[in-house]
């Protein structure tokens, strides 16, 4: 049996007057707001710091400086466990940075839903906005054009309804949607789901999904693995080449020192220093700098927010750039170019007369707001339609 809207309501405990204020409570208790899950915490300094001795050459310092401690070669330990630190500072601060920035950025975020609520089960439902955080399912919405759909509904009333679903689809086009109690089995045109956005005219709609369990928080939650980039495996073969050139030289220099003097622990101090002298210490501090002070001008300059380090070097090794143009490089909107009559030439009465189809199309459908190819011509052509106005009365 086709699951109607009746059963649903009844499934979900509501009605078309909505829910009460305290049943709304009792329903955003157990079912917790309506946000993404919630990001992990953002690690602590020290933790930063440590995760920032991952880097290859940072590693190998350190245990270089370790080791000069171990033979108290205590100057050169001194130096190489301070940039070893430098380093690990740089990194911390700049990821502590972007990590900021996208928190600031989120802050600015918010959003409301026009929602029908009753003081108690006796009173009328009235229409008022509440914050997109505070919808339960069961919750009655009301849609209209330019609203971002809060959470993923079911339609009771729609009329003239179409949607962009970009944000889930990719597909920039409107999609038509109408109420229908015995949709096909794989149609969702009786479905709006969060995150798309109102193109035109209006719907009421029972909220059936919130927060994680959407299909946009379902999204969110596919785990993604991050592979290694092209500056990680190079930094990484370097890494490897010069570990084993320290591990090899090391005990070369021992066992010719034995051979030839005939000592060995007076010499282990001299291995340690040809080990330091084939590493270059500043190379750490240097990229690090040179890629935090990259990100600081993204930031400043182009107000770019750069959350790993590492992946501005992959930026600046970009030679073809693939995207999609919808809303970045384009408007994702028709603007009219000309209107041409049949000689090919600009003609305003053409452009005249298909803005007054527009217009009277636009009212005898009674839609509230025209679809892109309308608006396109209305807005070229200016006020036009006010002339013809009684005629509706015919």
């Amino acid at each position: 049996m086709p699951d109607t809207s009746l059963r649903l309501l009844r499934r979900l405990e509501t009605g078309p007057r909505g829910l009460t204020e305290a049943e709304a409570a009792a329903r955003l208790a157990e079912h917790g707001e309506n946000t993404p899950a919630a990001a992990p915490p953002a690690p602590s300094w020290p933790r930063r710091s440590v995760g920032a001795l991952r880097d290859p050459f940072t590693a190998v310092l350190l245990t270089l400086g370790l080791v000069s401690a171990f033979v108290a070669s205590w100057g050169t330990a001194a130096v190489i466990l301070a940039l070893v630190a430098v380093s690990c500072a740089l990194r911390a601060a700049g990821e502590r940075r972007a990590d900021r920035s996208l928190a600031a950025l989120r802050g600015l975020v918010t959003g409301t839903a026009t929602v029908l609520r009753r003081a108690d089960r006796a009173d009328e439902p009235r229409a008022r906005e509440v914050p997109v955080a505070d919808l339960v399912p069961g919750d009655i919405v009301r849609l209209g054009p330019g609203d971002l759909v809060p959470a993923d509904v079911r339609l009771l009333r729609a009329r003239g309804l179409t949607v962009r679903q970009d944000t889930l689809t990719g597909e920039s086009a409107p999609v038509a949607k109408q109420a229908a109690d015995a949709p096909s089995r794989f149609a969702e045109s009786h479905l709006c789901f969060q995150g798309s956005h109102v193109v035109s005219g209006g719907a009421s709609a029972v909220v059936v999904a919130t927060g994680a369990r959407t299909r946009f928080g379902a999204a969110q939650r596919v785990p993604v693995r991050r592979g290694p980039s092209a500056f990680d495996r190079s930094v990484h073969g370097i890494s490897w080449v010069l570990v084993r050139f320290m591990l090899l030289t090391p005990p070369l220099v021992l066992m010719a020192s034995a051979a030839v003097h005939g000592r060995v622990l007076q010499t282990l101090p001299f291995a340690v220093a040809v080990a330091v002298g084939l590493t270059p210490e500043m190379l750490p501090v240097i990229v690090t700098t040179c890629l935090a002070r990259g990100a600081s001008r993204l930031a400043d300059a182009h107000r770019v927010v750069v959350r790993r380090l590492p992946a501005l070097h992959d930026l600046g090794a970009v030679d073809v750039l693939c995207l999609d143009k919808t809303g970045t490089l384009t408007r994702d909107r028709p603007v009219l170019a000309a209107a041409l009559g049949p000689d090919g030439r600009d003609d305003p009465e053409v452009l005249r007369w298909a803005a007054v189809a527009a217009w009277w199309g636009l009212t005898l459908s009674e839609l509230p707001a025209p679809d892109a190819l309308d608006e396109a011509l209305l807005s070229a052509a200016g006020p036009v339609g006010e002339e013809y106005d009684g005629v509706a009365a015919l």
